[in-house]
């Protein structure tokens, strides 16, 4: 292939990618939805724990299954300033991406919560936590 064949393709594919990057950059930016309209917009949401949280599980025999279930999880380590936020916390198998249980708080006090959710605690291998409000 001659060089300069290379360098048009070349420069027809960075043509291309960039007026495909202009296309999105156009659609984040669509502004403010309104009834009957559509469109998108981004905002940048600031996080009021930076350093995660800690996760234990209580666990309690069902003998009704013959599994061991979870039976709470406490969320410790949160950030003061979460204090009267939400959080949400769903089990999950991440092997199958199967959620296994969820529960929630309404609002937070202190640095830790308790959370009941009840799953079956062999399949449990990751957790979801979002805290907001």
């Amino acid at each position: 292939m001659s060089t300069k064949r290379t360098r048009r393709i070349a420069a027809a594919s960075i043509a291309g990618f960039a007026a495909i990057g202009g296309a999105f950059a156009s659609a984040a930016s669509l502004g403010t939805i309104t009834e009957n309209t559509l469109g998108a917009n981004t905002v940048v949401i600031a996080s009021c724990d930076t350093d995660g949280v800690t996760l234990n599980y209580t666990t309690a025999y069902d003998a009704a299954s013959g599994k061991y279930r979870t039976a709470t999880v406490v969320v410790s380590g949160i950030a003061a300033g979460c204090a009267g936020k939400k959080l949400d916390l769903t089990l999950k198998n991440n092997t199958t991406g199967a959620s296994l249980g969820s529960g929630t708080v309404a609002s937070i006090v202190g640095t830790s919560a308790t959370v009941a959710v009840v799953a079956d605690a062999f399949d449990v291998t990751g957790a979801a936590v979002v805290i907001y409000g």
